[in-house]
């Protein structure tokens, strides 16, 4: 298997959404504009498709707002479409993706996980990041609080 990070392409917008799971046309739109931006910096946001031999089957968001976080410091989200979890496509976009930081001047990537996506864990922990804390009641939804576990990759 081949994977590769990589900007989209225009006729994936719908697959894009899809292993995204947006839905709604308003969910459909926020997204299109950075869609359209793929590869580049929109806001703070960076969209990279995640690509298995030719199959686009990931979307990789990096966060980056000088306001808020240091120069050479990004925050990572993944989204892996449902019918390829399971066979290390998480782990393979951590690792791309901090290969892609270190070209791009980037000395720390972190992300986190809902402490009970247990894939998730293991994918930081078999591409080599550090467990770095818990952070408590991360989001509340419908009253209820879920902690969200910690990792960054650094030089």
């Amino acid at each position: 298997m081949s994977f590769q990070l990589r900007p989209y392409k225009e006729e994936e917008f719908e697959r894009a959404c899809q292993v995204r799971g947006l839905e709604t046309p308003d969910a459909k739109l926020r997204f299109k504009v950075r869609f359209d931006g793929a590869g580049k910096w929109i806001d703070h946001y960076m969209h990279l498709a995640l690509d298995n031999d030719g199959e686009l089957i990931g979307d990789v968001q990096l966060r980056h707002c000088d306001r808020t976080m240091p120069d050479g410091v990004a925050h990572i989200g993944i989204d892996i479409a449902v019918a390829a979890q399971g066979k290390g496509a998480g782990t393979k976009a951590l690792e791309l993706a901090w290969d892609w930081a270190k070209v791009n001047n980037f000395h720390r990537l972190e992300g986190s996980t809902e402490i009970s996506n247990i894939a998730m864990r293991r994918a930081f922990e078999k591409a080599g990041w550090n467990f770095e804390g818990t952070q408590k009641n991360l989001f509340i939804e419908e009253g209820v609080g879920h902690d969200y576990l910690s990792f960054a990759k650094t030089i």
